[in-house]
């Protein structure tokens, strides 16, 4: 998976959906340049759960993917491929994630805000999908 991450991040093909989240769930934490530990297990737990395997396999490969250059694919070009080859459950999970991750830490960042909806407007979702992907990610982050 590590070389999809890095063909992402290089503008390679679109690759599956777990490579993508990962990558978007990236971009969102670095937004506040402060990738602090309870993100990096948030993202750990997210992305074991949504896409299988261990958290402490996650974690490697998140730290690998870390690492990448964050500013050498082109988001637009992504997030159209996104919207031609996903479902709407596929984006709808996705967002779902970014909010998890964005809050995982207690604090929402203004930043981290604004690229969420940037994504999601750029995905077609409307405001109240948008809310309700928010609470999804609230409730799942207090059980």
């Amino acid at each position: 998976m590590l070389d999809a991450l890095k063909k992402l991040f290089t503008g390679g093909d679109l690759p599956n959906e777990s490579t993508v989240a990962i990558g978007l769930l990236l971009e969102v934490i670095r937004m506040d340049d402060d990738f602090d530990a309870a993100e990096r297990a948030a993202v750990s737990r997210l992305v074991a759960r949504r896409f299988g395997g261990t958290e402490n396999e996650a974690a490697k490969l998140i730290e690998d993917a870390a690492e990448t250059s964050r500013t050498t694919y082109d988001d637009n070009q992504l997030l159209k491929s996104i919207n031609a080859g996903y479902s709407l459950e596929q984006k709808t999970a996705l967002i779902e994630m970014l909010w998890e991750i964005a809050l995982a830490d207690g604090e929402l960042h203004r930043f981290e805000n604004h690229a969420i909806l940037a994504i999601a407007n750029q995905l077609g979702m409307g405001q109240a999908e948008l809310d309700a992907t928010k609470a999804t990610a609230k409730a799942r982050l207090a059980a």
